[in-house]
């Protein structure tokens, strides 16, 4: 098999695996933004919800209904129970967001491997290589970034799932009464504190929206310069086998 023949088969089998790997992670920004617009709007009735059971939940303590209190307490419990097992299907989406990008990653340095062996060619276009290669060290740049982001996303929704089940877990199995006034203060803190958990997912849910528009805006980019780097004058002479 000649040379130029094997060059145009590598050439067209990066090509198709670039394809796949574009329209992939096309599908998986489109997916990942909807399921963020669906999740943010839920946790943000689900959170008015709750604040207006702390409102009756606040009017028992401070007349000190003792009955009155522990039957709220346990509606909110049953609201915290569906909140820590959503925020640990949070937790898996985080994690298969790092794999992503982690692919993503990997998709670039494949193509950096392959712009570095084209250039030291140094048969077809230097300056067509120079700024394919300055393009996926953008590429690679952003994703590594994306890539830290997802990472802590994923750490800090540990950190409130975690805190959620043990306030969840203190809360279950407690009473309220008023004979310990520091005890049942405390115990209310707690489901302050859970509330402000909720807050903080709907913040961060926020934030990664954000994050997902933006890297689906890099990765349209990439996809462009992709076909752009397939058309190049360079990279159809190699196809031919000039």
């Amino acid at each position: 098999m000649k040379t130029s023949l094997k060059l145009a088969l590598v050439l067209l089998s990066f090509g198709l695996v670039t394809n796949a790997q574009n329209a992939k992670e096309a599908v998986q920004n489109t997916k990942q933004i909807a399921e963020g617009k669906k999740m943010l709007e839920r946790d943000i009735k689900e959170l008015e919800a709750f604040k207006a059971k702390l409102e009756l939940f606040n009017t028992a303590f401070e007349t000190r209904d003792t009955d009155e209190v522990n039957q709220i307490t346990a509606n909110i419990v049953v609201d915290m129970v569906r909140e820590v097992e959503q925020s640990g299907e949070k937790a898996k989406k985080a994690r298969k967001e790092i794999a992503q990008s982690s692919a993503e990653l990997r998709s670039d340095r494949r193509e950096i491997r392959r712009n570095r062996e084209d250039s030291e060619r140094g048969r077809y276009d230097g300056d067509d290589d120079r700024r394919d290669m300055t393009r996926d060290r953008i590429n690679k740049r952003d994703d590594k970034r994306d890539r830290r982001d997802d990472v802590r996303d994923f750490e800090q929704q540990i950190a409130r799932a975690e805190r959620q089940a043990d306030i969840l877990k203190t809360l279950k199995s407690y009473n309220f009464t008023f004979d310990n006034n520091e005890d049942a203060l405390a115990k209310k803190q707690l489901v302050l504190n859970f509330i402000d958990s909720l807050k903080q997912d709907i913040e961060a849910t926020k934030r990664e929206l954000a994050e997902d528009n933006r890297e689906r805006k890099e990765d349209r980019r990439e996809r462009r310069d992709d076909r752009n780097e397939r058309n190049e004058n360079d990279v159809k002479k190699k196809r031919r086998g000039w």
